[in-house]
């Protein structure tokens, strides 16, 4: 990137260089041109473009010239105008002007930008103002040089000032904006924004310049007495111009009519008084036409941007897949976009003239925002659903609504739909929650059966062994009454769970819960030659649950290890049941050694009906992870490295002891 700039810096200075030398060839020319009877001898003439091109060229080009415009007045005075001598308040001349065009293009730059379009009333006016006081600033100061230096007399002050003044203030409104304008490249990109307009307008912009190089010549070719009264015709022209074609028009038809008014003063030889009093019309008919064609060209554009923000609006419209009505104070349709004559069947009489109320007869007007749903009327009587928001407006003086209107007939069809399919739905998931609810109560009441067929087929045995113990007889049917009452209790609790009533956790000892399970499978799993190991330390904490369904989530987790192992026998088979405080809970543990859990399931384990199982419903690990995650625990299954499944999770302590 360095050696890129460094490469482009010396084409930069080569583009200056040769941009400021055509600024200077350029503004010697122009006062070459415009030399006409000047004042006294330093060189005052009543047209002097020069100083309007100088200020066109700083406003499109940049300030970093303006060094380069001391040097061709310089230049310019020397050559055309013979003030070599003396050399001095030539120089400062030359900076007074160089200074004064500086400054009013910094203050334009500022006002109007740096690339003055001169499309707005008020971007003229500013040119105007700020020329009329830069010329005049300029003016004063170079005369009180010259005066200074003896170059004017006293009694010549004024005079020289007005003249000045007046050829520098004519020199800037003919030019400038006429450069101004032709240097704009927004208004070459359409042939109808052409300073001389587009190609077509071509015989009336041929016509319009030859009435001004007419009423030129017919003003000249006056008596000297009636001259200045005609300059008025000149008047025409520049109207024509600025009414038909707006400032450009207007620019150019001035330029075109200063130019002409140079050459015929050269021509029949006038002397500079008469020049002066015709740069003083001249004054007038430039404001009149540069104001003139500042105001019809706001007007134009006004009115271009107008069209296309109709023609915006238009294709809005028309391209809206909803209805827009447009209506009145009292209710009738203004306009309506072509949505709205198909939605309603009007397409061929149109809508407007008639009564909303016919089209919307529940619409309130004037009855605040928002959306509503509503029954339109169609042209044949017929009746849709419509989702209708109106706004209001006022517009001058005149109110209006606006109505968006949507045909809902769709929408209101797939809502039905979807009712349906949610009833449909709602009772399927009944039927299916019953069907859960009968598996799950079977898969629950059967261990407690289980343990009361145990103790029956014992109490049986004893009564049929020799001198019968009563004492176990007894303890035994204690224990039938007990399992009876739990069939009855996880009854009560898995209804209430399922029903999703309010749960009752209590303090409950941990030990005893794993004391209770284990007394409870240990008649199932001794029968099946397992060992039962248990693990608990004897200062364990309370925790906050309801004993029933912790106590089934353990003893689900020992007959699910219990019926693997049946499955595939191991050397030595085994179940063991933990608990731990850790980290502030409770975390038991249930272990197998059986073969494990297949990894192709592990991601699906607690999943209702995802079994291993050849008879399992697949429901008692979703069931026992829903049971521990209500008392704020996690279930999940531990990987092992060895033989068999490991179940872990943890339980919250009560408030006393976990603070």
């Amino acid at each position: 990137m360095i050696e890129l700039t460094r490469a482009d810096s010396p084409r930069r200075w080569l583009r200056f260089a040769g941009a400021a030398l055509f600024y200077i060839v350029a503004y010697v020319v122009l006062d070459e041109i415009s030399f006409i009877p000047p004042f006294a001898q330093v060189g005052i003439t009543p047209f002097d473009p020069s100083g309007g091109f100088t200020l066109a060229w700083l406003l499109r080009k940049g300030l970093h010239f303006g060094p380069v415009v001391p040097i061709a007045v310089f230049v310019s005075d020397i050559a055309v105008r013979d003030m070599a001598h003396p050399w001095l308040p030539t120089l400062l001349s030359a900076l007074n002007a160089a200074a004064g065009y500086i400054a009013a293009a910094s203050v334009l730059r500022w006002l109007i930008g740096g690339e003055p379009g001169l499309i707005r009333l008020g971007g003229i006016l500013q040119l105007i103002m700020v020329a009329f006081v830069a010329t005049l600033v300029v003016a004063a100061i170079d005369v009180l040089l010259f005066v200074r230096f003896g170059l004017i007399s006293h009694a010549e002050l004024w005079s020289a000032v007005l003249r000045s003044w007046v050829g520098d203030l004519i020199g800037a409104l003919t030019l400038t904006p006429a450069l101004l304008i032709v240097s704009d490249p927004e208004r070459w990109r359409r042939p109808e924004d052409w300073p001389l307009g587009p190609p077509s307008r071509l015989p009336e912009t041929i016509v319009q310049a030859g009435t001004v190089l007419l009423a030129v010549f017919a003003v000249f070719s006056l008596e000297a007495a009636d001259r200045f009264k005609y300059f008025y015709l000149l008047f025409v022209p520049i109207i024509w111009l600025a009414v038909r074609r707006g400032l450009p028009g207007a620019a150019m038809g001035l330029l075109v009519t200063e130019i002409a008014l140079v050459v015929a003063i050269k021509r029949y030889d006038h002397d500079a008084e008469t020049m002066i009093v015709f740069q003083m019309l001249m004054v007038v008919l430039g404001l009149t036409g540069l104001i003139l064609g500042a105001i019809v060209s706001e007007r134009q554009q006004s009115n271009r941007a107008l069209k296309e923000n109709e023609a915006r609006l238009a294709a809005i419209l028309g391209t809206a897949p909803d209805g827009i009505l447009t209506i009145d104070a009292e209710g009738i349709v203004e306009l309506a976009n072509p949505a709205a004559e198909t939605m309603f069947g009007h397409q061929a009489s149109g809508l407007a003239g008639k009564p909303v109320a016919a089209l919307l007869p529940e619409l309130i007007l004037g009855g605040g925002g928002g959306s509503r749903e509503l029954h339109g009327v169609g042209a044949e009587g017929t009746s849709f659903p419509a989702e209708v928001s109106v706004g209001e407006t006022l517009i001058g003086r005149h109110q209006l609504f606006i109505a968006v209107v949507r045909d809902v007939t769709l929408r209101t069809k797939a809502e039905a739909w979807v009712r349906q399919h949610q009833m449909d739905v709602a009772h399927s998931d009944r039927v299916s929650m019953i069907g859960e609810m009968a598996s799950a109560i079977a898969h629950e009441v059967s261990q407690p059966l289980t343990a009361i067929a145990a103790y029956t087929r014992g109490c049986r045995l004893l009564f049929d062994t020799p001198g019968v113990d009563r004492e176990r007889i007894r303890a035994s049917l204690e224990k039938i009454g007990v399992q009876a009452t739990r069939a009855g209790a996880v009854l009560t609790r898995l209804r209430e769970f399922l029903h999703r009533d309010e749960m009752h956790p209590v303090p409950t000892s941990a030990a005893d819960i794993v004391n209770e399970v284990a007394e409870l499978a240990r008649t199932d799993i001794t029968e099946r030659g397992i060992r039962l190991d248990i693990d608990i330390p004897p200062d364990l904490p309370k925790v906050m649950v309801d004993r029933i369904h912790i106590e089934q989530v353990l003893l689900n987790l020992v007959r699910n290890g219990a019926d693997a192992i049946a499955e595939v026998p191991s050397a030595e088979p085994a179940i063991s049941i933990a608990a731990r405080k850790v980290d502030g809970r409770i975390e038991f543990e249930v272990g197998d050694s059986g073969p494990g859990v297949d990894p192709v399931i592990t991601e699906q384990l607690f999943q209702p009906f995802i079994t291993t199982k050849g008879k399992g419903m697949g429901l008692g690990l979703s069931i026992s992870r829903t049971l521990v995650e209500a008392y704020g625990g996690q279930l999940r299954h531990v990987p092992r490295s060895n033989t068999g499944a490991l179940f872990r999770f943890d339980l919250p302590l009560t408030d006393e002891q976990a603070g």
